[in-house]
Parts: C-alpha cells; sequence; structure tokens
C-alpha cells in the first residue's frame, strides 16, 4: 500500500516539473493584482486558553482567515476572564487588525457586572479598552436601558457616552 502511494506522488510530482518545462509564463508584474490573499485558513475552530487559574478565555468560530495584515473570523462566539470579570462577545464576522478589533453582523456583548451591549457593528480598541459604535445599539446594565447611536463605552472607567439617546431607568423604590 505504502508503494502504491510513493508511486502515485512520483507520477504527480514528475507530472508537474514536465508541465512547468512546458508552458510559457506570462509576465504578470505589469498588471496590478488587488487580490487579497489568505496565509492560513481554518474551519470550526474551538479554542481555549488554559492558565493556572484554570480556563481564562474560549473562542469558536466556524471559520478563521489570516491574511498578512489582519485575521477575520466568522460566528464566533467567545468567552474571556480577566481579574474576576468575565465577558461574552457573540458576532457573525469579527476583523482584528494590529490592537482594533471590529465586529459585525448581530454583536452581543455581556460581561458578569450586568452590562449588555447589542449592535450590528461594534469596534474594540485593546490598548485604550474603548468599545466604540456609529450605528444604533441597545445598552442594557443595571441602572437602565440606553437605545442609541454613536456609542463611546470606556470599560476601564465605567463611562458611557452616546447621542440620539432613549433611557429607560429601572430604579424601583423600596417600600
Amino acid at each position: 500500500m505504502g508503494v502504491k502511494i510513493f508511486a502515485i506522488f512520483t507520477f504527480l510530482f514528475l507530472f508537474e516539473i514536465i508541465f512547468l518545462n512546458t508552458n510559457k509564463f506570462k509576465d504578470t508584474s505589469k498588471r496590478k493584482n488587488n487580490l487579497d490573499y489568505t496565509d492560513i485558513s481554518f474551519n470550526n475552530i474551538d479554542s481555549y486558553l488554559i492558565t493556572k487559574d484554570g480556563v481564562s478565555s474560549t473562542l469558536k468560530a466556524s471559520k478563521v482567515l489570516k491574511y498578512k495584515d489582519r485575521i477575520d473570523l466568522f460566528d464566533i462566539n467567545a468567552m474571556v476572564t480577566k481579574n474576576s470579570k468575565k465577558s461574552y462577545i457573540k458576532a457573525d464576522k469579527s476583523s482584528i487588525k494590529e490592537d482594533i478589533i471590529n465586529l459585525t453582523g448581530d454583536v452581543k456583548y455581556e460581561d458578569n457586572n450586568s452590562i449588555e451591549i447589542k449592535s450590528e457593528n461594534l469596534v474594540y480598541n485593546k490598548k485604550s479598552k474603548i468599545v466604540t459604535n456609529k450605528e444604533p445599539f441597545v445598552f442594557n446594565s443595571k441602572q437602565g436601558d440606553i437605545n442609541g447611536n454613536n456609542l463611546y463605552f470606556d470599560q476601564e472607567n465605567g463611562i458611557v457616552k452616546a447621542k440620539n439617546i432613549r433611557y429607560k431607568s429601572i430604579y424601583k423604590e423600596s417600600k
């Protein structure tokens, strides 16, 4: 069996050498190529980051495409734990370029501090830890619900800014 496989690979290798020597190559250096090729492609990713404290993050994606300048992920479902804070992220697509993560298509962010953000597009800066959005969003928290546009959410300082907001308080007086 092994000899048959070796013979097939040898035949294909020889065929490729003959093919390369008999074809004249066209000079494509003058043509501009706008195609963006991937370096690496994975399907059905299910990854875990395990530290001494246990599982600190998980990532599930139907497809991962790594390009020269970015990484695209599809059908994302992720969990990140940092300093006893858990964050959950779901999105149809994500594009990661340097320190910027752009989440698109039915995006949902939740954390264990009772904050939930829903939108069609969220941009997260890993350095500044700021979430921004130029589109309509829904922001739910213990203090109330906010619907609006142009979200600015500073996770470190708990600052939320937005435009065209509608706020609904959940505050109830105790008797």
